[in-house]
């Protein structure tokens, strides 16, 4: 995943953002399988 979706260098401020909203979702899909699991 790392390798393939980097954005072209004028985009490397884009990452950040992108991971908070990759870390956001990775939570809250974690968080409704713990409570339906």
């Amino acid at each position: 995943m790392g390798c393939c979706n980097q954005p072209p260098k004028g985009g490397s401020t884009e990452i950040k953002p992108l991971l908070k909203a990759f870390g956001v979702m990775l939570a809250v899909i974690l968080l409704i399988a713990w409570i339906f699991g």
